[in-house]
């Protein structure tokens, strides 16, 4: 997974960057997380628990998107993909490739270690 934050200086935002098969990160991190130290804080704590064994899983839902962590992997998803979604005929799929994204656990704690240190930093 690669991935590059930059700030956005005129409207005052951090906008993320994400490989293909991953923007749906990006995205949960620019919409949901922000620039929520405290809230990085507490990630990193359910994550250290997972890792220690001492929680299963944990999910941290948002407006638009959500956040799922088991011991093994991160899974972020758009809520609409969550709800029921009406059958299709055989040809048809839903186009999700920006709405799902997957990263083992080390990997997304590693992605947030850099976006805390972005924030941070003042970068």
């Amino acid at each position: 997974m690669e991935f590059e934050f930059k700030r956005d200086v005129l409207y005052k935002t951090i906008r993320c960057q994400f490989s293909m098969g991953h923007e749906a990160m990006g995205t949960w991190l620019e919409q949901e997380l922000t620039s929520d130290l405290a809230g990085i804080a507490r990630l990193f704590e359910q994550i250290q628990l997972l890792q220690q064994q001492q929680l299963e899983q944990f999910e941290l839902l948002g407006s638009e998107f959500s956040l799922f962590l088991n011991q093994d992997e991160a899974k972020v998803i758009a809520n609409v993909l969550l709800s029921e979604q009406g059958e299709l005929p055989e040809d048809l799929h839903y186009y999700d490739e920006e709405s799902i994204a997957l990263a083992g656990l080390e990997d997304f704690e590693q992605m947030l270690r850099s976006y805390e240190r972005f924030i941070r930093e003042g970068c």
